[in-house]
């Protein structure tokens, strides 16, 4: 029986191996939705996608939990499941969301994809906002030169930027801080 970590090792190399020319940063265990729901492993590149592990020894008792907070932060979702969930996964699971499946092959963890991601057309910007810290907000309003911002609380400064800038502005931003972000836990 394959369990989490058998199968985030070989994730993790999967996508190494696929990011290998680019500039990225892989997350594991990022809290999404102001800590609602925690990701198993996010990967920063030019988009922000989002790997959630179910091992055969897990459950999919908190999927709908996940889900919502997932579907509000990340461009590319893929539920990475045991054999065991093969059957019902799609019934749990939006039809954006890919699915891969691990097995055993020879003591090796194998990775195959049965349905392949497509772009989140619902991502919220308070829910990438929330994965940045106060002075990375605050950078952003800088160039506005709005007086006092640096004495608001990160709700209200939250506010300011969803007031002044384009949906796709704060996504690329939120991205690219993500993935350059200095003294930030991650395994790469």
């Amino acid at each position: 029986m394959l369990k989490d970590k058998n199968i985030r090792e070989a994730l993790i190399e999967s996508i190494k191996k696929k990011n290998n020319n680019h500039s990225f940063r892989i997350i594991e265990e990022m809290n999404v939705c102001d800590g609602a729901s925690r990701i198993d492993v996010a990967v920063a590149n030019g988009q922000l996608c989002g790997y959630e592990i179910k091992s055969d020894a897990d459950n999919l008792d908190r999927l709908d939990i996940q889900m919502a907070s997932y579907n509000k932060t990340f461009d590319k979702i893929t539920i990475v499941i045991g054999s065991k969930f093969t059957e019902k996964i799609f019934n749990y699971i939006p039809e954006f969301w890919g699915v891969c499946v691990a097995k055993n092959d020879r003591d090796k963890v194998k990775l195959c994809y049965i349905r392949k991601a497509k772009y989140n057309t619902n991502v919220d910007v308070y829910a990438l906002l929330d994965l940045l810290w106060k002075d990375e907000i605050l950078d952003i309003l800088h160039p506005l030169k709005i007086k006092g911002v640096s004495k608001k609380q990160k709700s209200e400064l939250t506010k300011l930027v969803v007031a002044n800038y384009s949906k796709t502005y704060i996504r690329n931003y939120s991205r690219e801080i993500l993935k350059t972000r200095e003294f930030w836990r991650e395994f790469h």
